[in-house]
């Protein structure tokens, strides 16, 4: 039996870190003003979802990641107004920006966000 739970741990393990990932090394090559295609080119990987959102008559999307941040991974957001790249970051950094559209409009796509656990 232990053999087998263990099995199975090391199984899960290695199935999460399969799955693809960004990591902080590739942030550093994002901008504020990029548009959408250039942040997945730069990324090297497409979002694992897309969320939409309105605030204070603004339009927002959500470009959702996962985060490898060396212990396990994180849901990541890229968030774009107007086709143009604005903030990136977790979801309680987004809550703590100065922006309060912005801010509003990621609460709005967290509980998705999150159900994607």
């Amino acid at each position: 039996m232990r053999k087998l739970t263990a099995s199975l741990l090391i199984g899960a393990l290695v199935s999460a870190c399969a799955m693809p990932q960004i990591q902080y090394r590739q942030l550093a090559s994002l901008d504020k003003g990029l548009a959408p295609t250039d942040v997945v080119a730069k990324l090297k990987l497409a979002p694992t979802a897309i969320h939409q959102a309105q605030s204070e008559g603004r339009n927002f999307d959500f470009y959702q990641y996962r985060m490898n941040n060396g212990i396990q991974f994180d849901h990541y957001l890229v968030a774009f107004e107007g086709g143009r790249l604005v903030y990136w970051g977790y979801l309680d950094e987004f809550r703590k920006q100065p922006d309060k559209a912005l801010a509003a409009a990621a609460g709005q796509v967290a509980p998705s966000v999150i159900a994607s656990r």
